[in-house]
């Protein structure tokens, strides 16, 4: 048998499994949407954070959800959320808003999503956004800056950053 004759069966294989875990559900995270507006620097927009579902490890729905803006950004008001009370609190490192739970726990599959409006930095860049979701006790952090595998880690991350695009000022 030739070396060429062992190569095309390793490489179907490599395909298919490349396409059968390509198919395998992706890890939630948190998503943080710009409700189809850009945000230009220094400027004010709305936007959304997603929330895909619960806490995995206890299969429970969310009860609490923190996000954590740093102190380029500006005025930030969460609009009202059925079922949850928000508040705005300044930090040592700028603002995070704080959304608690006053209503039925959602199923640990339903999607939750925060609304709020926000002033913009003044300078355009790229900023992260730390979003903590708490369910039951069990927390997860959506903190870890993406980037590019390495030997060591694979690209994204299992708790990815969200991450802003803020454009210059138009």
């Amino acid at each position: 048998m030739s070396h060429r004759s062992l190569a095309v069966p390793g490489t179907v294989l490599a395909a298919a499994a490349l396409i059968i875990t390509s198919a395998a559900p992706a890890s939630a995270h948190a998503i943080v949407a710009l409700d189809g507006a850009p945000a230009y620097a220094g400027k004010s927009s709305t936007i959304t954070i997603e929330l895909q579902h619960g806490c995995g490890g206890n299969q429970l729905g969310i009860d609490k959800v923190v996000a954590r803006f740093g102190k380029e950004f500006g005025k930030i008001k969460p609009r009202a959320v059925a079922g949850w009370t928000a508040k705005t609190k300044r930090t040592t490192d700028g603002r995070k808003v704080i959304w608690k739970l006053t209503g039925a726990v959602p199923a640990f599959n339903a999607p939750t999503y925060f609304r709020m409006k926000i002033s913009w930095p003044k300078e355009p860049g790229v900023y992260g956004v730390p979003v903590i979701q708490r369910c039951n006790g069990e927390v997860v952090r959506w903190e870890i800056p993406d980037g590019p595998a390495t030997a060591d880690k694979p690209s994204p991350p299992l708790y990815p950053l969200p991450q802003i695009q803020v454009l210059p000022a138009r």
